[in-house]
């Protein structure tokens, strides 16, 4: 009983020794998809880095992408049914970086007429 007692302490002590705070070390940040239309060709500049994040269905979220460092706004190029979408970021004087984390930006259409259509944009903290 005794080995046994010994040997489950000393696994957690050896366990313990190589876990983590839990915290990201890195900027996360995924792209989710707020329309009922598919998006194409999702490419997001925030900092100083540009990532494509590929094709995004209606509804739906992409994986996570690092970013060295990221803002709470970002500029974004898309197609939705093969119209294209841009928008600029507006990134405020003084604005620092997104601390590590794991974050959202929610994208969406404000018009089901894609012609006339514009993005929406927000931001989220997961």
């Amino acid at each position: 009983m005794k080995i046994r007692i010994t040997l489950y302490l000393l696994f957690l002590i050896l366990a313990s020794c190589g876990m983590e705070d839990r915290r990201p070390s890195g900027v996360f940040i995924r792209v989710q998809n707020n329309s009922d239309v598919n998006f194409t060709g999702v490419l997001i500049q925030s900092g100083n880095v540009e990532k494509a994040f590929g094709a995004i269905s209606a509804r739906s979220v992409s994986d996570y992408k690092e970013f060295e460092y990221a803002f709470k706004s970002a500029t974004v190029w898309l197609q939705a049914e093969g119209h294209p979408f841009y928008l600029n970021a507006t990134v405020k004087e003084g604005e620092l970086p997104l601390k590590a984390g794991f974050y959202t930006y929610r994208l969406g259409l404000n018009s089901a007429n894609l012609t006339d259509a514009g993005l929406v944009f927000e931001f989220i903290r997961d």
